[in-house]
């Protein structure tokens, strides 16, 4: 498709290699690209999995350093498959924040990371309970870079909303 010019080349290659798939209906001004969930079933006993609405700086800082960056005061994750519906109220326009998220990311963490990081600082936000990384939120931002920096955790892209233009 001709829209596909105006992805970014990390989206192009996950396009390629069969990790995401264009859902791009007729007529739409934005290209769209996702994969499913990870589920219970792919996962280990002690793992879980996260989600973030995500801007094109952050993404790619998190290509580059297999971590996210410390540039946002709350930072959310967002727990199980709500979190992932929740995160991509961002890209659909029914949420808006100010660093722009083109892109949904998967996180499967550690249990007990999670046990920690919603220890730190959780909130409930549109029927969820999201924790927050930044410096405002919880300052888990460290120990969760650490735990993909150990590949004790992992992350890839699920969403993606790209304008066509």
């Amino acid at each position: 498709k001709a829209a596909r010019r105006a992805l970014l080349p990390h989206e192009k290659a996950f396009l390629s290699a069969g990790a995401l798939v264009d859902v791009t209906h007729e007529g739409s001004s934005s290209v769209w690209l996702r994969t499913d969930s990870a589920t219970a079933e792919t996962l280990q006993p002690d793992q879980t999995m996260v989600y973030r609405p995500m801007g094109d700086a952050e993404v790619a800082y998190l290509l580059q350093h297999n971590a996210l960056p410390d540039t946002q005061p709350y930072q959310a994750i967002i727990e199980g498959p709500e979190g992932r519906i929740y995160a991509e109220k961002y890209l659909n326009g029914k949420k808006w924040v100010d660093t722009h998220p083109t892109s949904v990311m998967e996180f499967v963490i550690p249990i007990a990371l999670r046990d920690q990081l919603f220890a730190l600082q959780h909130k409930a936000e549109d029927g969820v309970l999201s924790m927050g990384l930044g410096s405002k939120a919880g300052g888990g931002l460290p120990l969760f870079n650490a735990s993909l920096q150990a590949g004790d955790s992992s992350w890839r892209l699920v969403t993606v909303k790209r304008s066509a233009k």
